[in-house]
């Protein structure tokens, strides 16, 4: 074969060569469209979860200050006693668990309760307090 057969691969003047930083560019941006989208996910997940810890921890709360007013109720009138603690078993309130703290008062010729409940559930990474008042 003789070398008049080949010919030489000539670059066009009009060729610019723009497909290549093209790519890259839309490689870069779907690159950072994917770290971004990781990030939101992750964040989303972690407040779903610190929303579902607190929930929790208002609950046992609500249940601690329930169970204190019944207790109060059943004397008359409203003797308080020492701090009370409930530690929860059911399903839902795992690892949780309310202190609760009562203090009476006089008010207009009545007696009057005031039920402190604070909630925590998982080491107390979610706190939450309610206060119930009884007559």
């Amino acid at each position: 074969m003789s070398p008049k057969y080949f010919k030489p691969v000539l670059m066009y003047k009009k060729q610019q060569g723009l497909g290549l930083p093209v790519a890259l560019f839309i490689i870069t941006i779907m690159s950072l469209i994917a770290v971004a989208l990781s990030r939101l996910d992750e964040s989303s997940s972690q407040s779903y979860g610190q929303n579902l810890l607190s929930s929790r921890a208002f609950y046992a709360a609500e249940s601690g200050a329930q169970l204190r007013a019944r207790s109060v109720l059943l004397t008359s009138p409203c003797e308080c006693g020492v701090d009370q603690t409930y530690d929860f078993a059911v399903a839902g309130l795992q690892s949780c668990s309310a202190i609760t703290s009562c203090n009476e008062f006089t008010a207009n010729g009545g007696v009057y309760c005031t039920i402190t409940s604070t909630g925590s559930c998982d080491n107390s990474n979610a706190l939450r307090t309610i206060e119930v008042r009884l007559k």
